[in-house]
C-alpha cells in the first residue's frame, strides 16, 4: 500500500525593525531611506493518497527588534490579523483511509527550518565582520529529518478531521534566534538586513519526505 507523504511549506514574514519600536542610530543630515518588504507565497499544494492529507495555516508574522533600546536583537511574534498567534496542522483522513487511519490519523512530525541559509558574519568580539565567521541567525528546536524522531498528539475533531496547534508560546519554544546579536552601527543594521533573505518554513511529515 502506498503510504502517504506530504511537506508543505509555510512562508513566514521577516522583517528587521517593525511597528514595535525604530532601530535609531547617530547619523549625519542624511535621512535614512524607508522601504517595505512584501514576500511572495504560494498557496499550499495537497497531494491525495491512501490515507488522507495535510494541511498547515499559521498567522505568525516574525520581527527582528530591538530589546530595551540598546540596538540588541530580539525576535518578535505577531500575528497577521487580530487573533492570537497560531499555527495549526490539520490532517484529513480520505474516504477510504482504513478505520485505524480513521479513528486515530498517521504517526506525524512538525519541524522547522529556513527556505535560504540566513547567516550573520560576525569576529572573535561578536561584530559584524565581511571576513568574519558565518553564523545562523536562527535556531529551531526541532530542525528535523523526516525520520519521526518527535511526533506530537493529534486531537480529534467532530467532523472527522485531526488537528494539532502551537500557540505563541510553544512557537517560541521551537524558533529563536542562535545567540545575542549587537547592532550597534547602522552598517551591522544593514549587513543584517541583507542576511534575513529567506524565510522561515515549517514542514509536517509522515515520516517519507517528498
Amino acid at each position: 500500500m502506498k503510504k502517504l507523504s506530504l511537506l508543505i511549506a509555510l512562508c513566514m514574514l521577516l522583517t528587521i525593525g517593525g511597528v514595535y519600536a525604530t532601530w535609531s542610530y547617530v547619523g549625519s543630515t542624511d535621512i535614512i531611506d524607508a522601504f517595505a518588504e512584501s514576500k511572495v507565497t504560494i498557496a499550499d499544494a495537497v497531494i491525495e493518497g491512501t490515507y488522507g492529507i495535510y494541511k498547515i495555516d499559521s498567522n505568525l508574522i516574525l520581527t527582528v527588534d530591538q530589546a530595551n533600546d540598546n540596538h540588541e536583537a530580539e525576535l518578535v511574534f505577531g500575528s497577521n490579523n487580530d487573533q492570537p498567534v497560531y499555527l495549526t496542522v490539520t490532517f484529513t483522513p480520505s474516504v477510504n483511509a482504513p478505520k485505524a487511519i480513521k479513528d486515530n490519523a498517521v504517526n506525524s512530525e512538525l519541524y522547522f527550518g529556513v527556505t535560504t541559509p540566513m547567516q550573520y558574519k560576525i569576529d572573535a568580539d561578536g561584530n559584524y565582520s565581511e571576513s568574519g565567521t558565518a553564523v545562523d541567525i536562527f535556531k529551531f528546536k526541532n530542525s528535523g529529518n523526516g525520520n519521526l524522531d518527535n511526533t506530537f498528539t493529534w486531537t480529534k475533531n467532530a467532523d472527522g478531521t485531526f488537528t494539532y496547534t502551537l500557540n505563541e508560546d510553544a512557537l517560541k519554544e521551537q524558533i529563536s534566534l542562535s545567540q545575542t546579536f549587537v547592532l550597534d552601527i547602522k552598517a551591522e543594521h544593514d549587513a543584517f538586513r541583507t542576511a534575513l533573505k529567506g524565510n522561515i518554513v515549517a514542514r509536517v511529515t509522515d515520516g517519507t519526505v517528498n
